[in-house]
């Protein structure tokens, strides 16, 4: 069995890499849609979102609810279906966060989590199963065939 991975368009990770780069000191947010395949899930588009985490927007991020609830209705009016959310780690890791493991309720879910400063960029994928975050290969492709 090949390992799965994300594949996403270097223009959507590249946005969601600006959007990181902007958003400092604060953590940045959106969601990923697309569809899960056979060998991952792959990307279609990215929505950004305001991040309206009530407090310490430094290391938390919340999701607009109504970007999800506008993302739900499109789906199921036959639109790309949410398949993860993506954030920001400003001065941080890459990785999942004790924050984000105790966040994370949704199982299935692809988190794909950008750490930044001044300096550096680091962009990795996750997929939330019921145990932890387990790391998923990014497949960036450069542009749809």
């Amino acid at each position: 069995m090949t390992q799965r991975c994300l594949h996403i368009f270097r223009a959507d990770l590249s946005r969601i890499e600006a959007c990181a780069k902007s958003g400092l000191p604060r953590e940045s947010c959106g969601i990923l849609l697309g569809a899960q395949t056979e060998n991952g899930w792959r990307v279609s588009a990215i929505e950004q979102s305001r991040n309206v985490a009530p407090q310490d927007r430094n290391d938390r991020f919340e999701i607009d609810p109504a970007l999800l609830l506008r993302t739900q209705k499109a789906a199921r009016a036959g639109g790309a279906r949410m398949i993860g959310v993506y954030h920001s780690h400003p001065n941080g890791k890459a990785e999942p966060s004790e924050t984000d493991l105790a966040t994370a309720w949704q199982t299935g879910m692809i988190w794909v989590i950008s750490a930044v400063d001044v300096e550096r960029m680091e962009t990795c994928a996750y997929l939330r199963e019921a145990a932890g975050f387990v790391p998923v290969p990014l497949q960036i492709m450069e542009t749809e065939q």
